[in-house]
């Protein structure tokens, strides 16, 4: 109970963009310098398979050729991060917003955390009808509906994932509630094309198409009613120079078949570029350490092999060092669109 009340507590509090926003050190680049960019990526985008489909085949790992292959063919989810979850954890007690630093959860305690931060950032209530991308097993939109009410549908490509989300949904006949469609955010299904939402939310999904994220932005805008917001926690890379190293992309690309990551910078403008309104904006790359860090743990104890052969708690602990190495991160962000008139 007590828990409970700290984390309902902590959402009150907001980080402000000077304490855990873009690192400071990191220049800005100039909106200009990266329009071309932008421009491309929409041309690219316009005739790659990847809008299609949304798979990305970046390095085949024996069966696994795409995304889907991964999250249809893992298993380790239930057992390292908690039924049905598979995403990554706020922690109170790495927050300047948090009211009780003591408070530490466990992954599974961090990652429903998150998306009630990310309830609160939007204003979720009883009235929102909700668009999920990259939805997984339904586990957010579980949490969502619980805390408030909310109508939500969910996509995702992968087959496992949607069937397991289908599955629990009609277990407990809340499927008048929540809906779930296979398929992909880079093109949505016409189900979902046929809808206007309040509220779009994503956990760590935009990363899988990176290279095509300016299309994903404009996708949105699509399905966006009047005067609705888009909340999103995305992986992302690193705005070195010398981009990520070998090692990263060996490490943490290539496991969950990355073909291009964005930093915080890069991904902050590249949001800009598609029309929309950063309204705020959190650096969580310290919660995605203390993540990876808590499951290497566990994936040591369990002795689990990543599908290349390699211990999974090496990679997990590669990746944290990734992180604070500022090759791999992770952010939340509050984005509208000021080209839609306010419904209110």
């Amino acid at each position: 109970m007590a828990a409970r009340l700290a984390l309902r507590s902590l959402a009150r509090g907001r980080a402000t963009l000077a304490r855990e926003a873009v690192r400071p050190e990191t220049p800005w680049l100039p909106k200009a310098a990266l329009a071309p960019m932008a421009t491309q990526a929409a041309v690219k985008a316009a005739v790659s398979s990847k809008i299609l489909t949304g798979y990305v085949v970046n390095q085949e790992i024996g069966d696994e050729k795409t995304q889907k292959d991964y999250y249809d063919k893992a298993s380790h989810y239930d057992l390292l991060w908690g039924e049905d979850n598979i995403h990554l954890g706020y922690y109170p007690h790495l927050s300047v917003a948090c009211h009780d630093p003591t408070l530490v959860l466990d992954n599974k305690q961090a990652s429903d955390a998150l998306t009630k931060r990310m309830v609160d950032l939007a204003h979720i209530n009883h009235k929102t009808n909700l668009l999920d991308l990259g939805c997984g097993k339904g586990q957010s939109i579980r949490v969502m509906h619980e805390l408030t009410g909310a109508k939500c549908t969910g996509i995702d490509l992968s087959s496992t994932n949607i069937d397991r989300a289908n599955q629990w949904t009609r277990e407990r006949g809340l499927s008048e509630h929540l809906t779930f469609y296979e398929g992909s955010f880079t093109a949505l299904p016409q189900e979902v094309l046929s809808q206007k939402y309040d509220v779009i939310f994503s956990q760590v999904a935009f990363c899988h198409v990176h290279s095509e994220l300016i299309h994903t932005f404009l996708e949105l805008r699509k399905v966006l009613a009047p005067g609705g917001i888009v909340v999103v926690n995305d992986y992302l890379g690193c705005d070195l120079p010398g981009g990520a190293s070998q090692r990263t992309k060996q490490h943490t690309w290539k496991r969950l078949h990355f073909e291009y990551l964005h930093g915080h910078v890069a991904w902050r403008r590249i949001a800009e570029d598609a029309g929309f309104v950063v309204e705020y904006y959190e650096n969580l790359d310290r919660h995605m350490v203390q993540t990876y860090l808590d499951m290497a743990k566990t994936a040591e104890k369990y002795d689990i092999k990543s599908t290349d052969g390699t211990n999974l708690c090496e990679n997990y602990r590669e990746t944290a060092k990734a992180i604070q190495d500022r090759e791999v991160g992770m952010n939340l962000c509050l984005i509208s669109d000021p080209s839609a008139p306010s419904s209110k």
